[in-house]
């Protein structure tokens, strides 16, 4: 039986992500920006359906290890402890938000190892608490933090490297970089 509740995050969130894409697109934009702007909404939107609605399924298998139970939620708090295929999947779905995170804001590369583990934290923060309250079955991973990280370094410093290839005017015509993170 479908509890419909368990769903009410993830819409809530797809609000909130159309909102911040409708700010962030009813500025003056080329179609470059506006391509960059509606494809991160796309994005983010699939993140939140990967991350935050309630699952039954895994990527690969099912996880070997005994989880440690921390109320409803099961958890692993021991880096690299019961690595399976979905540490490499969550690699690969953090990519795109580097490279997202280059194209729409100034940000060192320091500043954006400290997002890549912000979003980690905060995805996994999130997931605890809708297991919590929600019972959603999902699993708190210290490796999901990690690679949410490597993800989005790997994917800035691709857009790092063709900003220093002959490519260089293709992410410009796709960059907006008006944000910027002071320290």
């Amino acid at each position: 039986m479908i509890n419909y509740s368990q769903w009410l995050p993830y819409l809530a969130y797809v609000f909130i992500v159309m909102i911040g894409i409708g700010v962030l697109a009813g500025q003056k934009r080329t179609m470059g920006q506006m391509v960059t702007i509606v494809t991160f909404g796309v994005y983010l939107a699939f993140v939140g359906y990967l991350t935050l609605t309630p699952t039954s399924y895994a990527f690969g298998s099912v996880p070997t290890m005994r989880p440690f139970w921390v109320g409803n939620a099961p958890t692993n708090p021991i880096p690299f402890r019961g690595i399976e295929m979905d540490f490499y999947l969550n690699i690969l779905m953090m990519v795109p938000m580097g490279v997202y995170l280059r194209l729409l804001c100034k940000a060192d590369f320091r500043q954006i190892i400290g997002i890549g583990f912000l979003i980690g934290i905060s995805i996994e923060t999130t997931q605890f608490i809708l297991d919590s309250v929600l019972q959603m079955s999902r699993w708190v991973d210290i490796n999901d933090i990690i690679t949410n990280a490597f993800g989005v370094v790997i994917g800035y410093v691709m857009v790092l490297l063709l900003q220093h290839s002959p490519l260089k005017r293709l992410v410009r015509y796709f960059s907006i970089s008006s944000l910027r993170f002071t320290k």
